[in-house]
């Protein structure tokens, strides 16, 4: 009776031991593509901000805008988070679209072309980035918040990570009930 005793718990060890595995890779798997995205979108934002610092004194030259962004230089100073430098970026790239559907002679100039070209492609590769990273959060929030993987964060103390978009925000809240 001992050994029939000894060999369930025993089988339950096992059981709870894969589980245990199998989920912590599912969370180590997810963290890794979360990290590599958060990699690309931070190496994609300044790229950004290089190329709105070079775009800003093309347009203060072309235009009479003299005081354009010229408050830029403090995103290299405060320490952000990749979701305000993002919103600020976006903004700015608001506000350069804006002066320059105003101002249809700056479009003349070469250099501003071809640097709201390379700032274009720059902007797909960063949407691309944020997908990924949505993605990626929503599934491991996803495990962060069911079972029996909920367990395991606990052991792991893991937390709930944030999204960019509001979207994505919105369908996780759904998939959370």
């Amino acid at each position: 009776m001992v050994f029939i005793i000894l060999g369930i718990i025993l089988i339950i060890a096992i059981i709870f031991s894969f589980v245990f595995i199998y989920n912590k890779n599912r969370f180590q798997e997810e963290l890794i593509r979360i990290d590599e995205a958060e990699n690309n979108i931070d190496m994609l934002l300044q790229k950004k901000i290089e190329f709105i610092d070079q775009i800003i004194p093309i347009i203060q030259k072309k235009s009479k805008e003299q005081e354009f962004l010229s408050d830029f230089h403090i995103i290299r100073e405060k320490e952000k988070n990749h979701f305000e430098i993002n919103e600020y970026l976006k903004n700015s790239y608001v506000e350069i679209i804006k002066i320059l559907e105003d101002n249809e002679a700056l479009m003349s100039d070469k250099k501003l072309n071809s640097l709201l070209e390379e700032m274009n492609e720059n902007e797909e590769d960063l949407i691309a980035s944020i997908q990924f990273y949505n993605d990626h959060t929503v599934e491991y929030n996803r495990l962060i918040h069911s079972f029996p993987s909920n367990m395991i964060k606990t052991f792991l103390k893991l937390k709930h990570k944030e999204l960019y978009s509001t979207e994505k925000k919105e369908i996780y809240e759904i998939l959370k009930k």
